[in-house]
């Protein structure tokens, strides 16, 4: 079980943050929620791979939705979050929803994410995440618990 203000620190500078870099195609806004030492897994390319070659990836994929007039949303709920001290363990699921010139689609996937907080500086260290199987659903999404949800998670709270 995790203290809610915790979670609310994660909330602030990891997943809005997230969030809003990612809806406004900003690679460096979102890359510096990363550490130099990340480690990235799964993916739709199902790697590994370190920040520098997760930062050219995203760098290039945000550049290409950009030139293709796309527009990028991003959500995420959790399905557990675990948090102490300086250290923090968040899994749940996600849903993109492309928006391009002639089409939107939508993808969901699940993650996992561990954070440490450096030098006062919540940043992820490593990043797993995949859609593979395609297990994840709306329904299964909309199961989860949303963002602010952290009583969710406190002491005491009934976990599924």
């Amino acid at each position: 079980m995790t203290d809610p203000d915790l979670l609310r620190d994660l909330n602030q500078a990891l997943w809005q943050a997230f969030r809003t870099s990612y809806r406004s195609l900003d690679a460096t806004a979102l890359l510096a929620l990363y550490h130099r030492d990340l480690v990235r897994a799964g993916g739709p390319a199902r790697s590994v791979q370190g920040f520098d070659g997760y930062a050219g990836e995203t760098r290039e994929f945000f550049a290409d939705m950009a030139a293709q007039g796309a527009s990028l949303d991003i959500d995420f709920r959790f399905t557990e979050r675990i948090g102490a001290g300086e250290l923090a363990s968040e899994r749940g699921v996600f849903r993109i929803v492309l928006a391009g010139p002639d089409a939107e689609r939508i993808f969901y996937g699940q993650f996992h994410t561990f954070a440490r907080r450096i030098d006062g500086t919540w940043q992820f260290v490593a990043d797993y995440d995949t859609t593979e199987g395609g297990t994840v659903t709306a329904a299964s999404f909309a199961a989860a618990h949303g963002i602010d949800d952290v009583l969710a998670f406190a002491p005491g709270a009934k976990q599924p």
